[in-house]
């Protein structure tokens, strides 16, 4: 699950021993919560070079679709300025436009090849900080949690040099990517109301929503690290400190929420797909409210059973699922993940497997609809499956319904303000401006008639992929059924279980990226090809002083 799991009874201060926990568990004492924070950042560090990695062997320019771009000299920052230029592509598909005070400039792209190489090397540096620091956290204290009581400092340095590394400007490992990435989240954060939405802030954006646990760790391990209670691992925050965690876990659907709201802003008010994908963000906040709100009832439940709030928390029994507030979380639970499941196969990678049309064959009461990109798998689309309804009755209901997912107008995100036009091609029939060097031999594949509920464009190797991508995204869409069972439960109370599910959605997360940006590269293919048909300009050219 995204979000946050109903949290563990807050520890009492009035204890013998605020800070001392003689029966510290082996997990907790060898790899304390702030370094459990520490080690996800760094392996969704690790997994995202190797999404860029592995996109660039399939022959995709990922540079292209995820539309990066350094900005303009005039308004570059200075440590993101390259050494040399010979990291960075200035071919003639990269328009040409005045900025500033310099009549002429051309916008820096850096190459596919070159991406993935600063982010390893980041991710190394990253390593040897980080790792260093829990070595000598634990070489100092051992397990004794006194000792990592008193040596909580030395956890605080490792954590504020790590950030202060990803944040301040200096020249060295990684400076294009570093300030990239800062001003990806100032996109983010603040987003000017007539600029687009970069595809790659859209991706970073879902990055940030499966770190949506690791946000509210990262609050309690500040609280830790600063009031103590290293010791106690992920103990639920009271008072102010609560409402924090809170908000830390829900920052990432508002951000996300606000980009569909932007969309659907810029689109005149005209497309309700981003109203639809706003939806499925806000479907979280029911789930992570409920959930908090679950801590009040602690007493309520305690009393009935004629016990302490401390001896409730002895016996590990499911007090919340004997409550109504846990039946109305289950039930927002499901509608949430059964909503971003069907998003992720259905939107997000173009695949037909959760239509009905998929298992039970098309009604005979809705036609074809030839509406080439009108939907993302139709006939100029890589899927015939676009359809209308016959204006009667609930076939008409049906086509509307359809074409809220399947809006010609909302095939692709809105390109950056600098955006890369679509050049003429010579040697592909499809994807010609995503392959690298957009003159390369195609890795496109086409699925056989027999690939149930695939498309007919596919770039990754074996259609078998996809069939395995769905299988895994449903599982670990729903790893909080382990709660449900009574014989599993207990995982997700123990410090490692919750690691565990946290590490499981950045897994599942680094599979969505490759399935979500190879959809991507297809539209913007199988767009160009349909301009070019239709003699349309695919692309919007940007202001009307680069037209000029």
């Amino acid at each position: 699950m995204d979000i946050d799991s109903p949290p563990t009874l807050p520890f009492d201060p009035s204890s013998p021993s605020a800070h001392t926990h003689f029966d510290l568990p082996a997990f907790s004492a060898s790899f304390p919560l702030p370094f459990r924070v520490l080690f996800l950042i760094g392996l969704a560090i690790l997994l995202w070079g190797t999404n860029l990695h592995i996109l660039h062997l399939l022959g995709l320019d990922t540079s292209w679709i995820l539309d990066l771009r350094d900005p303009p000299p005039d308004v570059v920052e200075l440590d993101s300025l390259p050494h040399t230029l010979d990291d960075v592509d200035t071919a003639s598909d990269t328009p040409v436009r005045p900025t500033g005070n310099t009549p002429i400039s051309r916008a820096l792209r850096p190459e596919s090849g070159k991406l993935y190489g600063p982010v390893y090397k980041l991710f190394l540096l990253y390593t040897a900080w980080v790792g260093g620091g829990w070595t000598v956290f634990r070489a100092v204290t051992g397990a004794d949690p006194e000792a990592m009581e008193k040596c909580r400092w030395l956890v605080g340095v490792v954590a504020v040099g790590a950030a202060v590394g990803a944040i301040a400007p200096w020249r060295g490992v990684g400076e294009r990517e570093r300030a990239g990435l800062r001003r990806a989240i100032k996109r983010i954060f603040l987003p000017p109301l007539n600029s687009p939405v970069f595809f790659s802030d859209v991706i970073l954006a879902d990055i940030l929503t499966s770190f949506a646990k690791v946000l509210g760790d990262l609050w309690v391990s500040t609280c830790q690290i600063w009031n103590g209670g290293i010791t106690e691992g992920r103990v639920a925050q009271t008072g102010l400190s609560n409402w924090i965690t809170l908000s830390m876990v829900c920052l990432p659907y508002a951000l996300r929420f606000r980009q569909c709201l932007l969309e659907y802003y810029q689109s005149s008010w005209t497309s309700p797909r981003p109203l639809a994908n706003a939806l499925k963000y806000f479907s979280a906040f029911p789930v992570i409210l409920l959930s908090a709100l679950q801590k009040s009832v602690v007493s309520e439940i305690a009393s009935a059973k004629g016990m302490t709030v401390a001896e409730l928390g002895d016996t590990h029994d499911r007090w919340f699922g004997e409550h109504r507030l846990f039946r109305l979380w289950l039930l927002a639970v499901v509608v949430n993940s059964m909503y971003s499941f069907y998003w992720d196969v259905e939107l997000d990678w173009g695949l037909s497997l959760c239509e009905i049309d998929t298992w039970l064959g098309p009604s005979r009461s809705r036609g074809e609809n030839a509406g080439g990109m009108a939907s993302p798998g139709g006939p100029g689309g890589s899927r015939a499956r676009s359809r209308t309804g016959d204006g009667s009755g609930s076939s008409w209901f049906w086509g509307k319904t359809r074409r809220l997912w399947t809006r010609a107008s909302s095939i692709a995100h809105q390109r950056s303000p600098c955006p890369t036009p679509s050049p003429q091609f010579d040697h592909l029939e499809h994807l010609d401006p995503v392959l690298n060097g957009r003159g390369g031999t195609s890795s496109a594949v086409s699925a056989p008639s027999s690939a149930f509920g695939l498309r007919s464009i596919l770039l990754l190797p074996d259609p078998i992929v996809y069939y395995l991508f769905t299988i895994i995204d449903l599982v670990l869409r729903f790893t909080w059924s382990l709660k449900l069972s009574s014989h599993l439960h207990t995982i997700s109370e123990i410090e490692s279980g919750v690691f565990m599910m946290e590490a499981l959605e950045l897994a599942r997360r680094w599979m969505w990226v490759f399935v979500r940006v190879e959809w991507e590269a297809v539209k913007m293919g199988e767009a160009a090809r349909l301009g070019r048909a239709r003699g349309a300009v695919v692309w919007d050219e940007g202001e009307k002083d680069e037209e000029k």
